[in-house]
């Protein structure tokens, strides 16, 4: 969370009427959030695989890296691009639904963007698809929490340090609420029953079964 902060941070200093500074706020932005979901994959990948030692631990952190990097700096647009007009902020209770439903939403995908690396692992990798769907509305509703209570004249240092304490407490709530949807130790599938060998193509297979099938010619009598 400190990197999408100061993310964020340098998206107001650069911040304008000119086009490329528009473009380079919103570089910073995705930079910002890729960084804290390749964090977050690197976390999730070291404690999973602890119990699932043959995770594809590089495959988890790159889906991770884009599902969430993106997501964090979409949620983090609004509030930087939005012009300060003068106009009136929206309410707090209004802003805490929105990230509460985009949170959902984003849990969802991201789950099932997951299992799909825990489907040879698990027998039911859906579970894990419902743990984040449930774990990243109230991780979301901390997020921007923290995102909108720093105001433009807040020091660099604050906001890295807000940034900070916004992020641990973002990640004990979804560490918390998804740990409970760990596989346990009727979940993992055997090793032994883990299908491993190459599937040969189909039309292969097909030209085999044909031949299988294929009357013999019986040889008559010779002469």
């Amino acid at each position: 969370m400190t990197a999408a902060a100061l993310a964020a941070k340098l998206a107001q200093h650069v911040l304008g009427d000119d086009p490329q500074a528009t473009t380079l706020a919103l570089a910073a932005l995705v930079a910002g959030g890729l960084v804290e979901g390749g964090a977050l994959g690197a976390l999730q990948a070291s404690g999973l695989r602890r119990r699932l030692p043959q995770l594809n631990a590089r495959r988890w952190r790159w889906v991770t890296t884009a599902v969430a990097g993106l997501g964090w700096a979409v949620a983090s647009v609004p509030g930087v691009l939005t012009p300060d007009d003068g106009a009136p902020e929206p309410a707090l209770p209004l802003v805490l639904a929105g990230a509460l439903a985009l949170g959902a939403v984003m849990g969802a995908i991201l789950g099932a963007a997951q299992a799909t690396t825990l489907r040879r692992l698990v027998r039911r990798p859906a579970r894990w698809v419902l743990g984040n769907t449930l774990a990243w509305p109230p991780t979301m509703a901390v997020i921007f929490l923290g995102a909108t209570t720093p105001e433009s004249t807040w020091s660099t240092p604050s906001v890295a340090a807000l940034g900070t304490v916004t992020g641990l407490v973002a990640g004990t709530a979804l560490g918390v609420v998804t740990g409970r949807f760990l596989p346990g130790d009727d979940d993992i599938v055997p090793v032994k029953n883990r299908s491993s060998a190459p599937t040969r193509p189909m039309r292969i297979r097909r030209t085999e079964a044909a031949a299988a099938h294929r009357p013999r010619l019986r040889r008559g009598p010779t002469g």
